[in-house]
């Protein structure tokens, strides 16, 4: 074998191709195939075998070089891996159209003369390469601008369609007063939540009314604004859906607050939209001392408590004062006649549950 050296530098720069010299149809080729081809190409040309061939003895010398190169497994990496740079660039030397081709040869011709516009060249063709990434930037600049705009637009028209969100301040700090008899508003409002997701991906109005119209009459619903929020027990904000249910009843809107989640248990949440109201009847209503005079009772009134016929009003008589969001005595009734309910289910269950604990 000849100098380690001299071979490592043949192979790094070798434009032959050893396989073909050799005859060797693989890269892959076994040891033993190598040294039989070898073989029979040196005999075929040998000096002696071709005693009129001036050149017969460089072609066994390189014969030779080709055999050493292709036995040792680092030379013959070294020389794969030149050749397969080699072929990458012709490749793309073939793929470049006719342009880029010329362009490529000219700067390859002027840099080997020395031409002496050579950097004149050079900045021409970053300035064309540097219009075209302008051109690019300001596209897809355009493309972006028109992007935000149409999404300003869906967001403008989604909040006009929203015309109930959460209560504003304003609407806190200058609450208007029920009709004698009813309930605010606020206390009859129900708010729900669901998870965008899987079957509640399409949950609109209609089908939450659909759900909480079981529970009584409702007077309005809205749904809010979609928003990205963390529930609890999630570690990762989730797409929410907030709807606000205005029930005509307290009681009703007390039912679906009770049995909502139970009764539907893909919802995240159902609460009531501001404070629990308060269930007291209005028969426990608040007395005070009159200020100004009362009306005189009727004679049925008067005969009932044993008194006499009298113009004035009676010394003492209390006046009876509701608050404006004390509930009706038939929506109390309700409530609590559900809350009853609801204990002697639990009641029934526990003790279900604990006979058949007794008995296993």
């Amino acid at each position: 074998m000849g100098d380690f050296k001299d071979l490592e530098e043949i192979a790094k720069t070798a434009t032959d191709d050893f396989y073909a010299l050799l005859g060797v149809t693989t890269f892959d080729a076994e040891e033993s195939e190598i040294k039989r081809a070898y073989r029979k190409a040196s005999i075929k040309v040998h000096p002696d075998k071709n005693p009129d061939d001036a050149d017969a003895a460089d072609k066994f010398i390189l014969l030779g070089v080709a055999r050493d190169i292709l036995l040792d497994v680092k030379l013959k990496t070294e020389y794969d891996r030149q050749r397969q740079r080699k072929r990458e660039k012709a490749l793309q030397d073939e793929l470049l159209d006719g342009r880029r081709r010329k362009m490529k040869e000219d700067l390859e011709r002027r840099e080997r003369e020395g031409f002496s516009n050579k950097r004149k060249r050079a900045h021409e063709v970053g300035e064309a390469e540097k219009r075209e990434m302008d051109i690019q930037r300001l596209a897809e600049d355009g493309k972006r601008r028109r992007k935000e705009h149409q999404e300003k637009l869906e967001r403008q028209r989604q909040e006009e369609e929203v015309s109930f969100m959460e209560p504003s301040p304003e609407a806190e700090t200058r609450p208007q007063a029920p009709a004698p008899g009813q309930t605010a508003e606020i206390d009859r409002t129900v708010k729900v939540r669901f998870v965008r997701e899987g079957d509640q991906a399409t949950w609109d109005k209609d089908k939450v009314s659909s759900m909480f119209r079981k529970y009584g009459e409702i007077d309005s619903i809205v749904m809010g604004k979609d928003k990205k929020l963390r529930l609890p027990g999630e570690k990762h904000k989730k797409n929410t859906a907030t709807v606000f249910i205005v029930y005509t009843r307290l009681d009703h809107a007390h039912a679906a607050v009770v049995d909502g989640k139970g009764d539907w248990p893909a919802l995240e949440s159902v609460t009531w939209a501001s404070k629990e109201p308060e269930i007291k009847s209005p028969m426990n209503a608040e007395f005070s001392a009159p200020s100004t005079p009362v009306a005189t009772p009727n004679r049925n009134f008067r005969a009932s408590f044993g008194l006499g016929k009298g113009t004035g009003s009676i010394p003492g008589t209390p006046k009876f004062s509701f608050s404006p969001k004390t509930p009706s005595l038939e929506e109390v009734t309700m409530m609590r006649l559900k809350q009853a309910e609801k204990k002697r289910l639990e009641e029934q269950i526990r003790k279900q549950e604990a006979t058949e604990e007794a008995g296993a």
